[in-house]
């Protein structure tokens, strides 16, 4: 008969899960954490194999600002990485938009870098949306639990979601909705993947300007929360940030 350690049932349960395991034994509070992002480009994504992006390079920076060594970053989709960062414990998860329908559900450390949450259509329709409620009547495409689509449901509209980007711009595109609801980076990002003119495309409506950070689980000590914090704002101050920030947004 085969046993199974206590200390084994974690590990056990995340691989039959499928689910990154959580770093066991290490005397530094940073190495037991689950660094989780997404492909959204230029902050995070996948290049040869590896993560690379924005947001990866500068928490590599702020790993090697605070003793740290590298740790692995898991790149799964949106939705699963959404509903970890709210029910597991340990969880790092990047980028995330900080809104204010966001804030209490987790603590955070940035801002990485500003971004706008936006409605977008055919330039040729000449939509005419001054706020949020010019929308009744009209169909607004998005994706399962982004902050743009969060906006456009708390605003009381239902949305159609779509799986991926290239779908919702592709739905945009032929008519089949009015308008996308994404971020300013996914959107640009999408069109370029996709290879519609980006001219065929305006923002109707910015719907909020929010900046994107690392999002930490609740249970999250404040005050490794608040040392990945001085290590931000400790590199901000220095040249690699502005380096960083013309080498994948600028």
């Amino acid at each position: 008969m085969i046993v199974i350690s206590r200390m084994a049932m974690p590990l056990l349960a995340c691989l039959l899960l499928g689910l990154p395991a959580f770093a066991q034994g290490s005397g530094d509070p940073a190495e037991r954490l689950t660094y989780l992002t997404e492909e959204f480009r230029p902050l995070n994504y996948t290049e040869n194999g590896k993560p690379a992006g924005l947001a990866v390079a500068l928490l590599k920076a702020l790993w090697q600002e605070m003793g740290v060594p590298e740790q692995p970053i898991h790149v799964m989709p949106w939705p699963r990485i959404y509903r970890s960062g709210q029910l597991d414990p340990n969880i790092v998860i990047f980028s995330m938009y900080r809104t204010e329908e966001r804030e209490k559900f987790f603590k955070w450390v940035g801002p990485i870098v500003g971004g706008r949450l936006a409605l977008f259509a055919l330039r040729s329709r000449h939509l005419a949306v001054r706020s949020l409620q010019d929308m009744s009547g009209r169909r607004v495409a998005s994706l399962r639990d982004i902050a743009a689509a969060t906006k456009v449901l708390g605003a009381g509209f239902p949305l159609t979601y779509a799986s991926r980007a290239e779908h919702a711009l592709q739905l945009l595109e032929s008519g089949r909705v009015d308008a996308l609801a994404l971020d300013e980076f996914r959107f640009r990002q999408t069109v370029a993947a996709v290879g519609f003119p980006p001219d065929a495309f305006e923002a109707v409506l910015i719907m909020s300007e929010d900046s994107l950070y690392y999002a930490f689980s609740p249970d999250t000590d404040d005050a490794l929360v608040a040392r990945f914090q001085r290590a931000l704002d400790a590199i901000v101050q220095r040249p690699i940030y502005r380096n960083l920030i013309n080498f994948y947004i600028n």
